[in-house]
């Protein structure tokens, strides 16, 4: 149960499962590489996360202590061990399916990794990052077929928003952690207000995109991002940012519904 914590099978397995979906919104299905690009982006988050958790020990002792690693049920030389072996096993995955993806994993797991070491701490840009790594499922298809495709790049942007949004909430609730750190995060540097500001602008944008793009998606979609506003300025931000994920599955179902 304590590895299964660690690299956080949820987020993976939904990440593979957005890879899956991706593929379906394509509309070309080849079951074997369906099997092996999920796997692999599964693998990938089990790396990023498990990378992450190690990074963050010391946070961790003051934000999250009853995570695997802080709490002592796990030490950092076998959480190590476990991160690379999910690198190395996504990027053998990658390499079956095709040069392209070995590459593709490869680079998001350095990504990944230096945004654990380094970037984490830099005001947005560290945002930026997950939030680019987060549409990684939803491309694959797009590098698979090789053509354009509007749906998914509308989608990879959606995830992009929220995702960005997420982190920066995020990042308002580890502020005390971070401080420990020395991390110079975004509400760090300009405070909580400023900090709501930028949230409150970006899903203004996702909806106007939502407008332009598909006004039906705002039945399902905006009434979660109604919810993770009020709970922002309640200041629940742990509530809100899983309204947020609750957001994302929400226009995972509703794109798929207006095809």
């Amino acid at each position: 149960m304590s590895f299964i914590l660690l690299f956080r099978a949820w987020n993976a397995l939904f990440a593979a499962g957005v890879c899956v979906y991706s593929f379906f919104i394509a509309g070309i299905l080849n079951y074997g590489d369906i099997v092996l690009l999920s796997l692999g982006v599964f693998s990938l988050v089990a790396f990023a996360n498990t990378h992450n958790d190690i990074i963050d020990f010391e946070i961790d002792k003051i934000n999250r202590p009853n995570r695997p690693l802080p709490s002592g049920k796990i030490n950092l030389k076998t959480a190590n061990t476990a991160a690379f072996a999910w690198l190395f096993l996504a990027v053998i995955l990658g390499f079956v399916a095709g040069f392209e993806f070995a590459l593709l994993f490869t680079i998001v797991g350095a990504l990944a990794f230096i945004y654990n070491l380094y970037l984490k701490g830099l005001p947005l840009i560290g945002n930026c990052v997950v939030a680019l790594l987060t549409t990684t499922p939803v491309i694959i298809p797009i590098i698979k077929f090789g053509w354009p495709q509007t749906e998914l790049l509308n989608l990879a942007f959606f995830a992009f928003m929220l995702t960005f949004v997420r982190e920066v909430t995020k990042d308002i609730e580890d502020m005390e952690g971070d401080k420990v750190r020395g991390l110079k995060t975004f509400p760090i540097l300009l405070g909580i207000k400023t900090s709501l500001t930028l949230i409150f602008i970006c899903k203004f944008q996702i909806l106007a995109q939502l407008v332009l793009f598909k006004p039906t998606l705002l039945i399902g979609i905006a009434p979660c991002l109604a919810l993770s506003v009020l709970f922002a300025l309640l200041k629940k931000w742990r509530l809100s940012q899983i309204t947020l994920k609750i957001t994302m599955l929400a226009g995972l179902v509703f794109f798929y519904i207006t095809l």
